[in-house]
């Protein structure tokens, strides 16, 4: 089977949080090209940043894919249900599309005392492998994420892809193009269970004992090339990306 033929039958969720008219009906990645590309944004349910020097198409190639990677993985598992299987689906979509990625390896967040806020932890599980300039922007993004009211759009794109119940799962990941021009990534990811639903789960303070989490953090390289190929594909089978993607202002 093609590439092509792979990404066309796909089974894609289509649970967004409500529909959203793009702009003149004019496709995103046109309309990244007109201005500087913004360098953080909620794609589904990831947060994504991307350190300066990305052009917009590049930038747009990291959103489209990542956000095929999510909606194709709970086509098909359920996001909150089946974690294990729900990432290897991600995990393989990714790598068939071009990125070059290993399965994640989870771990359990050791917390035995003390409160739990998940962006901290998160972070520091991503520090071990982020250059500086990736580390920065991340933390400006979700430094933006958390200053928004409940009602904003992103934060509320974000908490209704990332948590149902008592559970949920997320990614945060940082884009820098290295100097041979390869787009690299360092992406975390995480899911969680806890004794109670909570809104704006990133930035509550959980008791210890109150929560089980669950992180794993890689890096990966996007093959341009290889993704160039394919990019009409990805576009064409994911059709209305405004509906899954939101930028966060930074500052």
């Amino acid at each position: 089977m093609s590439v092509n033929s792979y990404i066309s039958g796909l089974t894609l969720s289509d649970r967004n949080l409500s529909p959203r008219k793009p702009v003149l009906g004019v496709p995103r990645s046109i309309k990244a090209r007109e201005v500087a590309p913004p360098p953080a944004a909620v794609d589904v349910g990831s947060v994504l940043s991307f350190v300066d020097g990305l052009t917009a198409q590049e930038r747009d190639d990291v959103l489209f894919s990542v956000q095929l990677a999510q909606r194709g993985a709970s086509g098909v598992y359920d996001r909150f249900a089946q974690v294990e299987s729900w990432y290897n689906k991600y995990t393989e979509i990714l790598q068939t599309i071009g990125w070059v990625v290993e399965e994640l390896a989870f771990a359990k967040h050791d917390q035995s005392e003390g409160e739990l806020r998940m962006d901290k932890a998160a972070l520091a599980v991503i520090s071990a492998l982020a250059t500086q300039n990736q580390l920065t922007i991340l933390t400006e993004g979700l430094k933006a994420l958390e200053s928004l009211a409940e009602n904003d759009e992103p934060i509320k794109l974000f908490d209704f892809h990332t948590s149902i119940e008592s559970s949920g799962n997320f990614q945060l990941g940082s884009v820098e193009k290295a100097g041979n021009g390869a787009m690299g990534m360092v992406l975390g990811a995480f899911h969680f269970s806890a004794d109670e639903r909570r809104r704006r789960i990133l930035f509550f303070s959980w008791g210890a004992k109150k929560v089980q989490f669950w992180t794993a953090a890689e890096k990966m390289v996007l093959n341009g090339t290889a993704y160039a190929n394919h990019r009409n594909a990805v576009m064409k089978k994911l059709g209305n990306t405004q509906d899954y993607i939101d930028d966060l202002v930074l500052g």
